[in-house]
């Protein structure tokens, strides 16, 4: 459940960073693109820390528990149920668009928690990748404050 949880805190920071690339949110008139990414950082870390770390955590690990019960396509069905997780946020929100981002930090959750197991597995680099999560959750803490300062 620890590692789940760093994996997390990883993805939060990916989707706070690639959101705020991609879709700055205009906070403040005459801002500068710079602002507009660096504000747009606190706004979605503010309303997708929760839901990404803590109930993604919680759907990771069941759709995990799940799947591991079938014998065969346990991948396929953990992705499926990723997703499912993902899609309950409309019960929600209410929103597509908040669905699909949540669909699409779901998608990031289950390659990152992947890509992790399969990095432990390995013997070489364990020790940096066992803080590779937190390294990266400080940086988007980080981000989010320095967001919130400059606004």
């Amino acid at each position: 459940m620890k590692n789940k949880l760093l994996t997390g805190l990883m993805v939060w920071t990916l989707f706070i960073i690639m959101m705020g690339v991609l879709f700055p949110i205009p906070t403040t008139s005459g801002a500068t693109s710079m602002e507009m990414v660096m504000e747009s950082y606190t706004i979605y870390g503010f309303f997708s820390l929760i839901p990404i770390v803590f109930y993604g955590t919680i759907i990771s690990f069941v759709a995990d528990w799940l799947a591991r019960r079938f014998q065969r396509f346990v991948q396929p069905i953990s992705f499926v149920l990723h997703l499912a997780g993902g899609a309950g946020a409309y019960i929600v929100t209410q929103n597509l668009d908040i669905t699909i981002l949540a669909m699409l930090a779901a998608m990031m959750f289950f390659l990152a928690d992947r890509c992790f197991v399969l990095l432990y597995r390995s013997s070489s680099g364990v020790y940096a990748l066992k803080n590779l999560p937190i390294v990266v959750g400080f940086i988007g803490v980080t981000a989010m404050v320095l967001g919130s300062s400059i606004g």
